[in-house]
């Protein structure tokens, strides 16, 4: 291992036959040895349920890289973000070292990040936290395995092209403020860098008072410019392109 950097990477939103795929995994393999963990901050794919009648070649081909990464030594996290469900019952283990739907601490240097998908930033958005709460919910996987296994994948299709459609009044801007008061108390937890996905834009801001000092990252769609955040052990944060 070169380098004891991580790399962190915002919302992908792979689908099948999306000509990104393979640039992509290409992406991730060239990263493979080279720092020390690979940080994915949810949504990956349009849509993906951890259950393996579900996932498609788009997926296998993703997973076969990541694969490939971590032989290489290369650790790889998942954060799941508001397209991802169950993902820890399939592929904790066996396709990540760790998985989690909240946030994820990582250390580099002395520098402690905290990563999270950042879907509930926005307090304001009513409709998507009830969405998110009743569809990660005990009883909804429950009536979710009553369904019979042939009629799934057109349910779940059926379910990714309405999410899409859904709550656009919240997706049309970037909520600054919100983003910064959430940050703020993960700050005030020890962390002194936040690193945001989900708001699929750029942005590098400076938490300000009454906010615990500290810095607030949000990643970009990995599909405009395909860049990620590299965190290098000195201390700096730095975008850059990723091979492909």
């Amino acid at each position: 291992m070169s380098a004891a950097d991580v790399v962190f990477v915002g919302d992908v939103h792979l689908d099948a036959g999306d000509p990104d795929v393979a640039p992509f995994a290409r992406s991730m393999r060239a990263l493979g040895g080279e720092v020390e963990a690979i940080v994915l901050l949810g949504d990956l794919f349009n849509l993906w349920i951890g259950r393996p009648e579900l996932e498609g070649a788009h997926h296998r081909e993703v997973l076969d890289a990541l694969a490939d990464v971590r032989a290489a030594g290369t650790a790889v996290h998942y954060v799941e973000g508001n397209r991802d469900y169950r993902i820890a019952d399939v592929h904790l283990g066996r396709d990540f070292d760790r998985v989690t739907s909240a946030g994820l601490d990582v250390a580099c240097g002395p520098v402690r990040i905290h990563a999270v998908h950042g879907d509930l930033a926005n307090v304001r958005d009513r409709q998507y936290r009830s969405w998110r709460a009743l569809s990660r919910s005990a009883p909804f996987w429950w009536l979710f395995r009553c369904v019979p296994r042939g009629r799934r994948r057109a349910l779940t299709e059926s379910l990714e092209r309405r999410m899409r459609r859904t709550n656009l009044r919240h997706k049309a801007a970037f909520p600054e403020d919100d983003v910064r008061r959430y940050a703020a108390r993960l700050l005030a937890g020890g962390s002194d860098v936040v690193v945001l996905g989900h708001f699929h834009e750029r942005h590098e801001l400076e938490a300000r008072p009454p906010s615990p000092p500290g810095r607030i990252v949000v990643l970009p769609l990995w599909k405009d410019g395909r860049s990620h955040l590299r965190a290098r052990p000195d201390g700096s944060l730095r975008f850059e392109t990723s091979s492909a």
